[in-house]
């Protein structure tokens, strides 16, 4: 009991005064989101890739699907899927297992639905569905710092505050949680108008904190103390999903539900950034585009398809844009083995191949940026 009321005084929730519409004529750089139907090689925008493989097979482990990645300390940390497992693991640069920092299924630090996680004094802070954990680096569990339904899945901590990024409308684009205070109850919008709409941050360094939302037509910077507006987000030929949002009429649930679906709009799916380069995919209705913006010049290369022409191996959906200018791409084993090279000019990837069918163990791909 002690320890739960100890766990309640330590939240503070404050809603922020950032914006949700674009600013006006603020000549903020814009972001174009248009349609491409070009089919590009990978080598006119990337100048060298390899291949960082995950030990997973010496270590007695299996891994699902990698759906996150993100460099802690001068290690990698993966979010991985299997079955109903949910999982941070931790490795080194050169692709060694080092530990699982926290799990849903196992170890002392079981957290139910772990989402996030970022570097805390010495420690990891863990953002889950219903709180901040703190775990050490060994993935020994610690305390459970904040105790509340979390309207987010991505954070970070700035001078011992949390900044949790809203997936939620009506919220406002942040929630800040802080060390006291009381706790206020959130109540969240029907669970699948949730799912509408994602917010993400693209963390490239302590320096670099940038957050795109689904609710907002602008991208937002962190600069010291709070989010400050960036670029514009400008759509070619649709209305974005913030616009969308804005005009529906109605607050029931399925009705809203319904015109979100029934009125065809613009959205981000996916959105990495670094001081030098904006990689970004995005749908205009129901058509997918990439674009990669070189941030010095605004220079952007729209594509709908990529093919690997440097070794004939595979390009698939990026996870994470290091500082270092490399997009992370990782592939499971068994796409890896099912790939059939069909530039027969390049068979560097059959070396890949043949080890990897020995292991199992999937394998990062890194594509340095031109």
């Amino acid at each position: 009991m002690k320890h739960t009321i100890i766990g309640l005084l330590f939240v503070s929730l404050f809603f922020t005064s950032c914006t949700e519409k674009p600013v006006e004529e603020s000549g903020l750089p814009e972001i174009l989101l248009k349609k491409s139907k070009d089919i590009l090689p990978i080598s006119s925008f990337i100048k060298k890739l390899d291949y960082l493989e995950l030990k997973v097979h010496e270590a007695g482990m299996e891994l699902g699907d990698i759906t996150y990645i993100k460099e802690l300390n001068g290690d990698l940390i993966v979010l991985q899927r299997r079955a109903r497992e949910i999982s941070f693991i931790r490795f080194s640069k050169k692709g060694d297992f080092l530990n699982t920092v926290v799990s849903n299924k196992e170890g002392t630090g079981k957290i139910k639905v772990p989402l996030d996680i970022i570097s805390y004094k010495n420690d990891f802070a863990v953002l889950a569905d219903d709180g901040i954990y703190i775990v050490g680096k060994d993935g020994e569990y610690k305390s459970r710092l904040i105790a509340t339904e979390m309207p987010g899945t991505k954070f970070f901590e700035s001078n011992n505050r949390f900044f949790v990024v809203n997936d939620v409308p009506d919220y406002g684009l942040y929630t800040v949680y802080t060390s006291n205070g009381e706790v206020k109850n959130m109540s969240f919008p029907e669970a699948r108008l949730k799912d509408l709409g994602r917010s993400n941050l693209a963390m490239s360094g302590a320096a670099n904190i940038v957050m795109v939302s689904s609710y907002s037509d602008t991208v937002f910077a962190y600069q010291k103390t709070a989010f400050k507006p960036e670029y514009l987000i400008e759509s070619d030929g649709y209305p974005s999903f913030a616009e969308t949002w804005r005009n529906k009429e109605t607050k029931d649930d399925m009705e809203t539900l319904k015109y979100m679906h029934n009125n065809q709009h613009s959205k981000i799916k996916s959105y990495f950034e670094n001081k030098n380069y904006i990689f970004l995919t995005y749908w205009l209705g129901s058509y997918q585009t990439t674009a990669l913006i070189k941030k010095r010049g605004w220079e952007t290369t729209y594509f709908t398809e990529a093919v690997n022409n440097i070794d004939g191996g595979i390009w698939d959906n990026p996870t994470f844009l290091s500082p270092n200018n490399e997009l992370y791409i990782p592939i499971t084993a068994y796409k890896v083995g099912g790939h059939k090279i069909s530039d027969k000019r390049h068979k560097e990837f059959e070396k890949v191949q043949l080890h990897i069918a020995a292991t199992g163990n999937p394998v990062l791909m890194r594509c340095q940026l031109k």
